[in-house]
């Protein structure tokens, strides 16, 4: 007779469901934290924290909120969106250009835009946003350098 027969499996079976629940946590998440700290100062002249995970209230899409480090209140966010994410791109695209010119840009996913504040990447089914650039106060940033960030952003997808 085995000496492990009666072993209770309870404690197996909940070591095991938490190592999934942290596997499923830490790719959650990685879902919206496309971008590391260097990279947004790269992009915005800025420090940020690192990247801090959470869920859109209104469709549970993912989100990541990075926090300035002068002023932590002030966040620039990035979300990633599977549902609907053409209607999506075209809304955003409507709702942030403002007068006749184009705030497309070229040569990221298959369509992307940036008006000086915000910045999407339409790549397949997927939308990346990411909002809270800069205040109209704050230094221009360059397109290439939101391409280049854009790209950056769909590597990790």
């Amino acid at each position: 007779m085995s000496r492990h027969k009666n072993r209770n499996p309870r404690p197996v079976v909940a070591i095991v469901a938490s190592a999934a629940l942290l596997m499923s946590v830490a790719a959650y998440a990685n879902e919206a934290c496309l971008l590391t700290p260097q990279q947004l100062q790269t992009l915005t002249g800025r420090t940020f924290a690192e990247g801090q995970a959470s869920r859109n209230p209104g469709d549970g899409s993912p989100l990541c909120h990075y926090a300035e480090q002068t002023n932590p209140q002030r966040k620039l966010t990035i979300g990633v969106s599977s549902t609907n994410a053409k209607q999506q791109f075209d809304s955003r695209l409507r709702m942030l250009q403002m007068g006749g010119k184009s705030i497309e840009l070229e040569g990221v996913g298959d369509r992307a835009y940036y008006n000086g504040t915000a910045a999407g990447v339409l790549a397949g089914s997927k939308l990346i946003a990411i909002s809270n650039l800069r205040r109209a106060s704050d230094p221009k940033i360059e397109s290439d350098k939101v391409i280049a960030a854009l790209r950056a952003a769909l590597q990790k997808q």
